[in-house]
């Protein structure tokens, strides 16, 4: 039963929202735009909320992040060996070694963490939101390395990509609403009444938003053109990654919350943003989508799996 009521809902709202464009209830105009306001309101709207009145520790958070970048960067060891293994060609291979490590902990693993871990301490619920900034800061920056190494250069210069990384990261709304939040809590300044109810009403909008444009943005079409690297990339990002991290947990000897926190993050799907990322950099973008979708898939189990064991 505790696996129903924590996963379940998670993957039905994803369903309904597949499920509400291919019966037309949603056109693709509407859930481009479902997408933006989950992106640019929703979710910033609820990490400003929690993280801004949230007590935790720094050196969990810091020690929360360090695993998350340690465990991911293991992912790109595994996703480059995989991928010369498969013999893949140069813009392949950068969109199945991003797809093998970006986590869409945003979109997937927050929900997730909400409903598994509602009634747990809120110092836990802060570090899993709090973790989420420094995570954004690295994915972009490997997957612009792992892209630009990658991509077709003749497409882009190196010194245009780098620019185009720095403008997104700097207009990345879920960075900036994770920066608005710790400021607003270091210095303890409490919002108008008006403004937090605002922020909260919208906050408790994200997650259903985020988890139907999930389901409204997968696409099954030419899926099973290039199925076998991208089975093999979302099985790294699914089950490898969160193996590294739970070897690294107990290495550090991670208290039983915080490593199904890590474990959650780290078994989530390969992000949306990954697509678009490939998209920009020239790089293989029909695989990095069939990469989302099957990843998708395959994080039922992985997510199961990491709630059932606990962490």
């Amino acid at each position: 039963m505790y696996l129903l009521g924590s996963l379940l809902p998670v993957f039905l709202i994803i369903a309904l929202g597949k499920i509400l464009c291919r019966t037309g209830f949603f056109s693709d105009g509407l859930a481009k735009s479902l997408n933006r306001l989950t992106y640019w309101i929703a979710l910033p709207a609820l990490l400003i909320d929690k993280i801004s009145n949230a007590a935790f520790n720094s050196g969990d958070v810091t020690r929360m992040s360090l695993l998350l970048v340690l465990a991911t960067a293991g992912s790109v060891a595994v996703g480059y060996i995989a991928a010369f293994a498969l013999r893949l060609n140069r813009r392949s291979m950068g969109a199945f070694v991003q797809g093998a490590m970006r986590s869409n902990n945003a979109f997937i693993g927050l929900p997730v963490i909400l409903y598994s871990m509602t009634g747990s301490d809120p110092g836990i619920m802060a570090l899993a939101t709090v973790a989420l900034a420094p995570s954004i800061v690295f994915y972009n920056f490997l997957s612009v390395l792992i892209l630009l190494a990658h991509g077709d250069r003749q497409q882009r210069s190196p010194g245009a990509a780098v620019l185009l990384f720095i403008k997104q990261l700097l207009l990345n709304p879920l960075l900036i609403a994770c920066v608005i939040g710790l400021l607003l809590n270091s210095c303890e300044i409490a919002l108008p009444v008006a403004v937090q109810r605002t922020l909260t009403a919208l906050g408790d909008t994200a997650l259903a938003l985020a988890l139907l444009s999930i389901g409204a943005s997968l696409s099954f079409q030419g899926l099973r053109t290039g199925l076998v690297p991208s089975t093999v990339s979302s099985g790294i990002k699914v089950f490898i990654q969160p193996l590294i991290g739970l070897g690294l947990a107990m290495l550090w000897k991670l208290p039983p919350a915080e490593r199904q926190i890590l474990l959650i993050y780290l078994a989530c799907p390969t992000a949306v943003a990954s697509y678009v990322m490939a998209d920009i950099f020239n790089s293989d973008r029909d695989l990095a989508a069939h990469i989302v979708v099957v990843s998708t898939l395959l994080s039922g189990l992985s997510l199961a799996a990491v709630l059932v064991l606990g962490g």
